[in-house]
């Protein structure tokens, strides 16, 4: 008996993920999916943690090279490896779109807030082009790089009973950025955002900052008082 319930189980679950990833029909019929280029998604090893900045399939858009728009898609951004991954259901698989492809992508994710992100040279000692999120628009940007990278742990059994020690660990970094300048890494803290200003400045921003009953903290209080303080006008020294 316990055994007929589990394979009702597993059915009922593969048949729902089916549903879902078969239901991801193209509503924009001005393009055409055999635009969006890109090779079969090969799973990653399974180690605790997440890969993946969301582990569920989120509504989406993308935005070609040539400005060029694809929507109504199912996104997964793959924080392990910088890639972004589709589902084609003319091929039942899943895609890792060419990054060279893209300009960025948008997708709503699970409490229903809009993250975008769009695709920086960055060019540091492993020059490349890579994904950021955008967490502020302006004259000067503010961004983030969502990595996950593989770190040593202690012993551990996965659900298959193998021994391994690595796991998938958050490894987030944000930077101011403009075109001019480059980039300049921040942290989200009070301290550190006050360095990325002119030493005559730190107190009226402080005095800004308390006016505005912002206090700085984490990302989201970091985001906030850089609008706050971008407003007014204040330049960040690269």
């Amino acid at each position: 008996m316990k055994n007929r319930i589990s394979i009702i189980l597993i059915l009922f679950l593969a048949f729902s993920f089916a549903q879902t990833v078969c239901s991801q029909e193209i509503v924009n019929k001005n393009w055409d999916s055999g635009k969006i280029k890109g090779v079969r998604y090969v799973p990653y090893p399974s180690y605790q943690g997440m890969a993946f900045l969301s582990n569920t399939w989120l509504p989406g858009k993308i935005e070609f090279a040539s400005g060029e728009i694809a929507d109504s898609l199912f996104l997964r951004y793959s924080s392990f490896k910088d890639e972004l991954i589709y589902y084609n259901k003319a091929l039942s698989a899943q895609i890792v779109i060419d990054k060279a492809s893209l300009n960025g992508f948008t997708f709503t994710d699970e409490v229903g807030k809009t993250r975008i992100f769009r695709e920086y040279y960055y060019d540091d000692f492993k020059k490349s082009n890579r994904y950021f999120e955008v967490l502020s628009k302006g004259e000067t940007d503010l961004l983030a790089f969502r990595n996950v990278i593989l770190t040593t742990t202690m012993p551990y059994k996965d659900d298959s009973k193998i021994l391994k020690n690595l796991d998938y660990e958050k490894n987030y970094t944000y930077y101011f950025y403009t075109p001019e300048h480059g980039y300049t890494s921040v942290r989200m803290n009070m301290t550190a955002l006050l360095t990325k200003f002119d030493k005559t400045l730190k107190k009226p921003i402080k005095k800004l900052l308390r006016k505005s009953r912002i206090r700085v903290s984490d990302e989201e209080s970091f985001i906030n008082g850089w609008k706050v303080i971008e407003k007014e006008g204040y330049k960040v020294v690269f």
